[in-house]
């Protein structure tokens, strides 16, 4: 059982509020954050990288609706971006920007110069075009950025293709081969501070094993680094800690910091700093639908769900199942049913063959881990609503970002 939602009185709570009141109240399909899991999960990651003396930025592309924002600032937490929307939304829920790193293989002119004029922290560069580009805006507008270079450490993060990042042939990371004469114009520049070396091999990365050996890796690229002249003093391992989907894997704080600490407790003067996202939010969140219709056919029925593939993006982009509960507990016999949305797409799929109790037409359900890449991912197709977000805090839950409604779409569309 999900810890974040549980049974009271038949009725699936998140925290102390029932979803079926808030569904009454606001309408189907929503997605709504549970505020002591994101604080829970805020504290354990605090706690486990504390060992390592890590600074933590949030990596917003995972969720960055701006209380949730506001949340990690409060928390003194720092921000990964990777877009001048990112970097605005964090500055406005009150990150300083000192503490925002700028990641990203496809930086704009217009977001380089706006994070220059911001002040952020870092720049993870990513290839010789993005540090030339930078250099010269520096140049330009006599400011000075302080960068990391994000390398490809050809490492398997043995997680889904569509999210492995730190392999060979991978967009992302600058190829080793390339790193030399990278460092060279960085150090030979006045308008360039360096700060060191940044990764990221991956997202829901569920075994230590990948970590543990870019760690080792990194180790002997840094003392090697240094023996040469660069001033390697910093190092951006990234996130992509994996969360429990329900298939029991997952990989927790802790046994990911015990794998940093052991390999990296050895270096000198060298400070880290880690991106978690999905981790931190992830569990926190589910998206709550309504069953418009139950199809029955052959060789299994439908439920078709008032949510789609519009709203929830990962089933059909990475294959992925997040758990399904129905909002109201009872004695109904097991079943096996394929659940999709009312998207005109055969990718519209939620479940294919998953055992649930019997849900009639009408009958809430709520997916279950959905607090990240989910909103955020959300699109209009089929000139559909976004859907509104819920913050429960107790026994209280508020709207945190308002219905985008079609007929609101509709009017920033120029008319004859």
């Amino acid at each position: 059982m999900n810890q974040v939602v549980r049974y009271k009185d038949n009725q699936l709570h998140m925290e102390s509020v029932a979803l079926d009141s808030v569904a009454e109240a606001i309408g189907t399909p929503f997605y709504c954050y549970s505020k002591a899991t994101i604080e829970q999960q805020i504290a354990a990651c605090k706690d486990a990288f504390s060992r390592l003396n890590a600074t933590i930025h949030y990596a917003v592309k995972a969720n960055s609706n701006l209380t949730i924002l506001r949340m990690m600032a409060k928390a003194g937490l720092g921000a990964d971006v990777v877009s001048v929307g990112e970097l605005e939304r964090v500055l406005v829920a009150g990150i300083p920007a000192e503490k925002v790193i700028f990641s990203g293989v496809g930086k704009r002119q217009d977001e380089l110069l706006a994070a220059l004029e911001a002040g952020i922290g870092q720049f993870n560069l990513e290839s010789l075009p993005e540090l030339e580009a930078l250099r010269a805006l520096c140049q330009r507008t006599g400011k000075v950025a302080a960068v990391s270079v994000r390398i490809n450490p050809d490492v398997d993060g043995s997680t889904h293709r569509h999210i492995t990042t730190g392999v060979k042939g991978s967009k992302f990371g600058v190829p080793m081969e390339q790193l030399d004469q990278i460092l060279g114009i960085i150090t030979e520049s006045d308008s360039l501070q360096l700060r060191g070396l940044a990764v990221h091999i991956g997202s829901q990365i569920v075994t230590p094993e990948p970590y543990r050996k870019v760690c080792e890796r990194l180790c002997d690229w840094i003392t090697d680094l240094r023996s040469r002249g660069f001033p390697i003093e910093h190092l951006d391992l990234g996130g992509g800690f994996g969360i429990d989907y329900g298939d029991g894997h997952f990989l927790d704080f802790e046994t990911v910091a015990s794998v940093m600490y052991e390999h990296l407790q050895k270096m000198d003067h060298l400070n880290i700093a880690i991106e978690p996202g999905r981790s931190l939010v992830g569990e926190a969140g589910v998206l709550v639908s309504e069953v418009i219709y139950r199809k029955e056919a052959e060789p299994l029925p439908f439920l078709i769900l008032d949510a789609g593939m519009n709203d929830l993006m990962r089933p059909a982009l990475y294959q992925a199942a997040h758990p399904m509960q129905p909002l109201r507990d009872g004695d109904q016999a097991q079943e096996v049913v394929n659940v999709v949305g009312p998207i005109c797409e055969s990718t519209d799929f939620f479940h294919k063959a998953i055992t649930l109790p019997k849900i009639e037409q009408g009958e809430r359900v709520a997916l279950l881990k959905a607090g990240a890449y989910g909103a955020v991912m959300a699109s209009i197709y089929n000139s559909r609503d976004i859907i509104p977000e819920v913050m429960v805090d107790g026994d209280q839950h508020a709207m945190i970002r308002r219905r985008i409604t079609s007929k609101a779409l509709l009017a920033l569309e120029l008319s004859e």
